[in-house]
């Protein structure tokens, strides 16, 4: 899996032999790695920038969180356009507070696309097309709204008509880029915790010898139905879910460094005594199972949140 990504495991032997990449995907390529490149996605941890924004600090995506505020903006922009449009009376206050507000929505907006740009980076396949056009159909609303914002400029009062009816367009476009971000995230899964319907048991169960456990070496064992990787260092068991909380990468297969492993699709960094995500893309932290040797064997039981 030489990128990280389960899109890229392509048979050597059919690589050779398959039709070139039309140009929209060709584009997509390298507009991601353009992207990776500018937050250091491939640099070594701890990869601030892109956990920043991410919102691996914050414990949930960050991208949803400031969305709210441009659309909520240009919601309320609409409504002050249609007061002062249907008054007989020029009303100063809408045409100005629409105006002001177009601004605060055009600055968060930059906030959302930075963002939605870092979580579309990890993205392939239907997903990667999706986020893609949901993306498109945001930037042409942005500009669409500076442009509304520059000719409200031109009026003492703001009260451009051209302006506000640019603004309009630029609404559909924010809505229609809305429906698309939903289907990402309720038909597709993106940014969704792969780890959140992994059951557990208040029983445990023995999964591996003592004996055959060596030391700083990631084991791949099942519970309740449930893949965990299980770590042994001196006399300490840690053991976590081996499914990566971001995509569902295995984290098992991942590197080792110290008492984190590091997920091999898109390198989110977790830490085996507690879970916790050191580096994103991940936000979500890996549900912890509590380790104990009985009888020669290691048994795990999973630690309710």
């Amino acid at each position: 899996m030489s990128s990280g990504d389960p899109a890229s495991e392509t048979p050597a032997s059919s690589e050779s032999s398959s039709p070139p990449q039309p140009f929209l995907e060709r584009f997509r390529d390298g507009a991601q790695e353009v992207i990776k490149v500018v937050i250091g996605s491939n640099r070594k941890p701890p990869r601030l920038l892109r956990s920043l924004l991410n919102g691996t600090w914050l414990g949930h995506p960050l991208h949803p969180v400031i969305t709210d505020v441009p659309i909520g903006s240009w919601l309320l922009t609409a409504l002050f356009d249609i007061i002062w449009l249907v008054s007989s009376a020029s009303v100063v206050w809408a045409a100005r507070g629409a105006e002001i507000i177009v601004g605060v929505g055009i600055l968060a907006a930059l906030g959302a696309a930075a963002t939605g740009l870092t979580d579309w980076s990890d993205t392939y396949g239907d997903e990667r097309r999706i986020g893609f056009n949901h993306g498109l159909f945001n930037l042409s609303a942005i500009v669409l709204y500076i442009v509304s914002f520059v000719l409200r400029l031109t009026q003492p009062s703001g009260n451009s008509i051209a302006g506000a009816i640019i603004g309009f367009i630029g609404l559909a476009c924010v809505i229609y880029a809305a429906y698309l971000g939903g289907d990402m995230v309720f038909v597709k899964g993106t940014s969704v915790n792969h780890t959140a319907w992994e059951s557990g048991s208040d029983e445990y169960e023995a999964v591996l010898p003592v004996e055959s456990v060596e030391e700083n070496k990631l084991y791949r064992v099942v519970v309740t139905g449930v893949p965990v990787v299980l770590l042994r260092q001196g006399l300490q068991y840690y053991a976590i879910s081996a499914t990566c909380p971001h995509a569902g990468g295995p984290l098992d297969e991942g590197e080792l460094q110290g008492d984190v492993v590091q997920c091999p699709w898109h390198g989110s960094r977790f830490r085996m005594r507690d879970g916790r995500v050191l580096t994103g893309p991940a936000t979500t932290k890996a549900p912890r199972y509590d380790v104990r040797v009985r009888n020669g064997q290691i048994e795990l039981k999973r630690i309710q949140p």
